[in-house]
C-alpha cells in the first residue's frame, strides 16, 4: 500500500514522522514545492520513504505522483489554495483523500455544492476535510456531546490561545488573517450567514487555569459541516480570543489598519498581508507587540458547548481540552495537536474504520468515542466535561 503526504512543513513533516514508524510496512512518498526539503524529509524516516518535487498548481504533475497511491494526505497551505486542485487530481486518480483544511471559505464551496459529493461517489472515493485540531478534534468533540442527547439545537466553539506574535509562522498569520479579517460564515436560525470576522464578541467562560476571554468570530469548517451532518441545529458558532485581552486589541487594531489585504500595493511590490507576516516573525515584531502573560496560563484551551434536550429537560455539555505548550521549542513539535490528530485520522482510514463514500468530515466518519480516547492517551490532553440544565434560549 503507497501513501502519497503533500506537504514537509511543520504539520505535513511531523505527520510523517509520526506515521512512518508506527507503519513501517507501507511506501511513503513525501512530496514539497521545495526537492531539498522532501528529500532530506525522506533521508530522516528511511529507505520506504521518497521524497519528490509536488506543485499543487500543476495538474499533470499530480496526476503522475497519484499514479498508483491508495491515499493522498495533503497539508499543504494555505488550503484555499491548494485543496481543490488535489481534491480535482484525487476524483481523477479515484483515490482516498484526506486532509487538515482549515479554511472556511474552502468548506463552503465543497459542502454547499452537492456536485462534490456528487463526483466523489461516483468515483467510489472518500474525500475527508479538516482532519486537524480545529477543525477535526473540536468537530468529534462536538459530535461525541451530540450522541449524549436526545435533540441538539445549538453548537458553539470557542478557542484561546496566548499572544505570541514573534512565534506565530508567516503560514500562521497568512491563515489567521484569512479567517478573520473578512465575512466568516456561522450558523443561524437554521441559516449559513455570513458575519463580520472578529465580530460578534463574547465572553467566553473557560474552566480553570483559564479565565473568561472575549472571543470573536472566525471562518472555519465547523460552521459549514456540523449543520451539515448534524441535523435539526439551529446554531453553530465558532469563535477564537488571545489571551490576555490586549493581543485580541492589537489583531483588532490590525486587522483595521488593512494589514490583512492581499493586494500589491503600487510602488513596493508587495501587499500588506506579506510585509506583517514577515514583520510579525521578526525581532522588532516581536518585540513590539509582547503582552504580559506573566498571570496567564502557559498552554492552549478548545471548548464546545453542546445544548439540546435529553429525557425532555434542556441540557448545556460543555468539553474543553488543555493542552500545555512547551517550555522549549523541539523539532517534531509534539505540542501542535494538528499532526496527532491528522495521524490518528489517516490510520483510522488505514484500519477500515473511516465509514462512509463520498464528500466527508471527521464528525460524520469516525468513531466519536474512540478518537478522543485515542487521542487524550496520545497527547495526555487535560479534558475537562461540565453539564447543567438550562432554560431554553438561556444562551446568548
Amino acid at each position: 500500500m503507497k501513501v502519497l503526504l503533500l506537504g514537509c512543513g511543520n504539520v505535513g513533516a511531523n505527520v510523517a514522522r509520526q506515521l512512518v514508524p508506527r507503519h513501517p510496512e507501507l511506501e511513503y512518498v513525501v512530496g514539497d514545492l521545495d526537492l531539498g526539503v522532501a528529500e532530506k524529509l525522506a533521508a530522516e524516516l528511511g529507505p520506504r520513504v521518497r521524497g519528490v518535487r509536488a506543485d499543487v498548481r500543476d495538474p499533470a504533475r499530480l496526476d503522475e505522483l497519484l499514479d498508483g497511491v491508495d491515499l493522498v494526505f495533503n497539508a499543504v497551505g494555505p488550503f484555499y489554495r491548494s485543496a481543490v486542485p488535489v481534491i480535482e487530481a484525487a476524483l481523477r486518480a479515484r483515490v482516498d483523500y484526506i486532509d487538515i483544511n482549515d479554511d472556511h471559505d474552502v468548506a463552503e464551496a465543497l459542502f454547499l455544492d452537492p456536485s462534490w459529493n456528487l463526483r466523489a461517489l461516483q468515483a467510489g472515493i472518500k474525500l475527508v476535510i479538516g482532519c486537524g485540531s480545529t477543525p477535526g478534534l473540536t468537530n468529534v468533540m462536538a459530535r461525541l456531546l451530540a450522541d449524549r442527547l436526545d435533540k441538539v439545537r445549538e453548537i458553539h466553539l470557542a478557542t484561546a490561545v496566548p499572544f505570541l506574535p514573534g512565534l506565530l509562522s508567516p503560514a500562521v498569520v497568512d491563515h489567521m488573517m484569512h479567517i478573520t479579517a473578512g465575512e466568516v460564515v456561522q450558523f443561524i436560525d437554521g441559516e449559513y450567514c455570513k458575519m463580520p470576522g472578529w465580530g460578534g464578541r463574547l465572553e467566553v467562560p473557560y474552566a480553570a487555569p483559564f479565565k473568561a476571554y472575549p472571543s470573536f468570530f472566525i471562518g472555519h469548517g465547523e460552521t459549514v459541516t456540523l449543520p451539515h451532518f448534524v441535523k435539526g441545529l439551529e446554531q453553530v458558532t465558532n469563535r477564537i480570543g488571545f489571551f490576555p485581552e490586549a493581543g485580541s486589541e492589537i489583531w483588532r487594531k490590525l486587522i483595521d489598519l488593512g494589514l490583512g489585504s492581499t493586494e500589491v500595493i503600487e510602488g513596493l511590490g508587495i501587499s500588506p498581508l506579506k510585509f506583517l507576516t514577515r514583520h510579525l516573525t521578526s525581532e522588532a515584531g516581536g518585540k513590539s507587540m509582547t503582552v504580559d502573560l506573566s498571570d496567564e496560563p502557559w498552554a492552549v484551551v478548545f471548548r464546545v458547548e453542546v445544548i439540546g434536550e435529553r429525557d425532555g429537560a434542556e441540557v448545556r455539555s460543555v468539553l474543553e481540552q488543555h493542552l500545555d505548550l512547551p517550555v522549549e521549542e523541539t523539532t517534531d513539535s509534539t505540542s501542535d495537536p494538528t499532526p496527532t490528530c491528522a495521524r490518528l485520522a489517516i490510520e483510522a482510514w488505514l484500519a477500515g474504520q473511516v465509514s462512509g463514500q463520498g464528500l466527508l468530515a471527521p464528525e460524520v466518519c469516525l468513531d466519536a468515542e474512540a478518537y478522543v480516547h485515542a487521542y487524550a492517551c496520545e497527547t495526555g490532553a487535560t479534558f475537562i466535561t461540565t453539564e447543567t440544565k438550562v432554560k431554553r434560549h438561556e444562551h446568548a
